[in-house]
């Protein structure tokens, strides 16, 4: 009887020992988790579009989608609705772009064309990654002369 008392307090302290690593570890590693996103840790990191490469209207259209990321990412979304020519038809995406890269301009006029870009994007909420391929039609206003975001499809 004694000696099963014994075995029983051993195993015990030693399954308490293990359990007690176990805790150990987990605040550490969910500690980690939670800290910020630091540029070495960010598997993407947005970098503008490079403007200088650019002339004229596209060099326009690229500013504007470089403002609509640069607002999206600081979560501005007042600068954000100025960018478009209705600003109650668009809203704040719920996101953070990580990358855009410029597939092509069409259909280009004297003020207006389309530029198709590819968004690389972190949904706030999930932080799920995915990349879409949106158009934006982007126009210089009649009376204004400002370019604006028309639309985004």
């Amino acid at each position: 009887m004694k000696k099963l008392c014994i075995a029983a307090i051993a195993a015990g302290v030693l399954l308490s020992g293990c359990s007690q690593k176990e805790t150990t570890i987990q605040p550490t590693h969910q500690v980690q988790e939670e800290k910020p996103s630091t540029p070495e840790q960010t598997e993407l990191q947005y970098v503008p579009i490079d403007e200088n490469k650019y002339d004229g209207i596209e060099k326009e259209m690229i500013k504007l989608v470089n403002l609509h990321a640069k607002y999206v990412n600081e979560r501005n979304e007042s600068s954000f609705k100025e960018l478009y020519q209705d600003p109650d038809r668009f809203d704040l995406p719920p996101s953070e772009i990580l990358k855009i890269e410029v597939n092509e301009f069409h259909n280009m006029k004297h003020t207006q064309g389309y530029v198709s870009v590819n968004i690389t994007y972190r949904v706030l909420e999930t932080k799920e990654v995915t990349t879409l391929s949106p158009n934006f039609f982007i126009a210089q206003g009649k009376e204004s002369k400002e370019w604006n975001i028309v639309d985004l499809d």
